[in-house]
């Protein structure tokens, strides 16, 4: 347990230990909008599906915005 909590901390640098930052950063958002979708289809209440739908949207920004900030910051790999 020691070792897992080891190297999430490590993963907040930008070095070569830990776990990969961009791998820790699309498991939370992930799991965020898994949440929130949980919570909408627990309410019932489908008004909402714009909200969804937006948080869907932004979803797919964030995951397309950390892989081109990886790129931009790994150039040389």
């Amino acid at each position: 347990m020691k070792e897992i909590i080891k190297n999430i901390l490590n993963s907040l640098d930008n070095q070569n230990t830990g776990y990969s930052g961009k791998k820790l950063s699309a498991l939370v958002v992930v799991l965020c909008v898994v949440a929130s979708h949980i919570k909408w289809l627990s309410l019932g209440n489908f008004a909402q599906l714009e909200m969804v739908l937006t948080i869907d949207f932004t979803f797919i920004c964030t995951m397309f915005g950390i892989n081109v900030a990886d790129k931009k910051l790994n150039k040389n790999e």
